[in-house]
C-alpha cells in the first residue's frame, strides 16, 4: 500500500476575488497540482463551521450518531482521560464590559496568566461534581466534570457575538437541568476567582469571565487502523487535532516549537512529518496558522503564511519522500474569511480546494492550487469520501 501524506492547512481558503492562495508565491504546491489532480471537498457545513467536523469528514469519520463531541475531543487532546458519562466542556476567557456585556469572546486571543487561572479553578466541587480545568491553546479553555446525573443536553451560553449580555447555560432537555444549574454555579464562583486572581495587572486583554461553547462524552468508535488497515499519526500543535488523533487511535508526535499560531515552527513539523512516514502509512501534517491570521482580518500576513508553508514544509517533504511510493494530499477544513469587514465569526461553509498528487495519480489540467483553479477542476467529493476516493484512485 502506498503512503500519503494529509496536510491540512487550517482556515486557508478564503473568499473574494485575490485570495491569499491565488496571490501567494507557491511553485511547489503548483506543482503538485500540475502533476496531480485537484478539485473541491463539500465537507457538509451548513449552519456551523467548525474544525473538529472538517478534520473527522476529511479523515472518513464523521457521523451524527458516532460524534462525541467537541468538548470530549478538546479534553483529550490536552491529555485528560475521561470516562464513560463524564462531560467535557470547550469555553473561552472572554472579556465582559462594566454593564455586563461581552466585549471579547475571545479574551485577546492571549494566554498570558490562563494556566495559572486554570490551577485557581481546578479542583472545585459543587452539588457533587468534580470540576478539573485545562488552559487550552490561547484564550481557550477545558472543563472536565466529574459526578453523577451529568448530561450533554445543555444550551451554551455563547452568543457568538461581542456586544451582547452573557447568558446563562440552559437545559436542552429536563435531563440537562442538573448539569445546567451546576455549571452555572461554577461560572459564577469563577467570576470571582478570575477577578481576584491579580492576573490581569499582566495582561494586554482582561479576562474576566468563561463562556461555554461546546459539550461532549466518550463514546466508542472504530480506530484508523480498522477502518483503513494501515497505522497512522498525527503531527500538529492544537489540541483538537492532537484529541482526534487519540480517539481514532493514531500515534500524536509531539514537536518542539509547534504553538498552533503564525510563530510555529514550520521547518521542524516538516522534519516530523518526514521522519514520521517511515514508520507509518498515514501521516497527517496539521497548520493552524492561517486560521489565526485570517481570524484577525490579516490577509497579506495570511498569504505570506501561505508562501512559508510551501517554502518550508512543501518543499521539504518533496525533496526528501519518495514520492515514486506516497501520495501527498493537500486541502483545509474548512474556509476563513480574512476580509476585515466582516467583524464577528468568520469562519465559511463554502466548498474547500483539495489536490491529491503523487505515484498512481494520473494528471488533470490544472495549473495552480487555489480556490478558482480547484473550482474548474473535475474532482468533487462529499462528505467522508476524500481517502477511500485517494486510495480507490492510487490503485487504478
Amino acid at each position: 500500500m502506498k503512503k500519503i501524506i494529509l496536510i491540512v492547512l487550517d482556515g486557508a481558503s478564503d473568499r473574494g476575488e485575490d485570495t491569499p492562495f491565488h496571490s501567494a508565491k507557491k511553485p511547489n504546491m503548483d506543482s503538485l497540482a500540475k502533476n496531480g489532480r485537484c478539485g473541491l471537498i463539500d465537507i457538509g457545513y451548513r449552519k456551523h463551521v467548525e474544525s473538529d467536523i472538517g478534520f473527522l469528514t476529511i479523515l472518513g469519520f464523521f457521523t451524527k450518531e458516532d460524534y462525541p463531541g467537541r468538548g470530549y475531543l478538546e479534553a483529550i487532546g490536552l491529555g485528560l482521560k475521561p470516562k464513560e458519562k463524564e462531560l467535557c466542556i470547550r469555553g473561552n476567557f472572554a472579556t465582559l464590559d462594566k454593564n455586563g456585556n461581552i466585549s471579547d469572546r475571545r479574551g485577546g486571543r492571549e494566554d498570558t496568566g490562563l494556566d495559572f487561572l486554570c490551577e485557581q479553578l481546578d479542583g472545585m466541587e459543587m452539588d457533587g461534581v468534580h470540576f478539573h480545568v485545562r488552559a487550552g491553546l490561547g484564550h481557550r479553555v477545558v472543563i472536565m466534570l466529574e459526578g453523577k446525573d451529568l448530561s450533554k443536553d445543555i444550551i451554551p451560553n455563547d452568543p457568538l457575538l461581542e456586544g451582547k449580555p452573557l447568558p446563562q447555560v440552559g437545559a436542552a432537555t429536563p435531563s440537562g437541568k442538573f448539569t445546567a444549574s451546576v455549571l452555572n454555579k461554577f461560572l459564577y464562583r469563577s467570576r470571582k476567582i478570575i477577578e481576584s486572581s491579580g492576573i490581569n495587572s499582566k495582561r494586554k486583554t482582561p479576562v474576566n469571565a468563561i463562556i461555554i461553547r461546546n459539550a461532549g462524552m466518550k463514546k466508542k468508535h472504530l480506530s484508523f487502523e480498522e477502518k483503513y488497515g494501515m497505522s497512522g499519526c498525527c503531527i500538529a500543535g492544537v489540541p483538537i487535532a492532537k484529541g482526534i488523533a487519540r480517539y481514532l487511535g493514531m500515534q500524536v508526535v509531539e514537536v518542539h516549537g509547534a504553538t498552533g499560531n503564525p510563530d510555529t515552527d514550520l521547518k521542524a513539523k516538516a522534519e516530523k512529518a518526514i521522519e514520521a512516514i517511515k514508520n507509518h502509512g498515514f501521516v497527517w501534517l496539521h497548520i493552524n496558522g492561517s486560521d489565526i491570521l485570517a481570524h484577525d482580518a490579516k490577509r497579506v500576513e495570511k498569504t505570506r503564511f501561505i508562501e512559508r508553508i510551501d517554502s518550508e514544509v512543501i518543499s521539504r517533504i518533496m525533496d526528501s519522500v519518495d514520492m515514486e511510493n506516497s501520495i501527498i494530499i493537500i486541502t483545509c477544513d474548512h474556509g476563513t474569511d480574512s476580509e476585515p469587514s466582516f467583524k464577528h465569526y468568520r469562519h465559511v461553509p463554502d466548498p474547500v480546494p483539495v489536490l491529491v498528487s503523487g505515484d498512481g495519480i494520473k494528471p488533470g489540467n490544472t495549473a495552480a492550487f487555489d480556490e478558482d483553479s480547484c473550482r474548474f477542476a473535475t474532482m468533487r467529493i462529499k462528505g467522508n469520501g476524500l481517502l477511500p476516493f485517494v486510495l480507490r484512485i492510487s490503485s487504478d
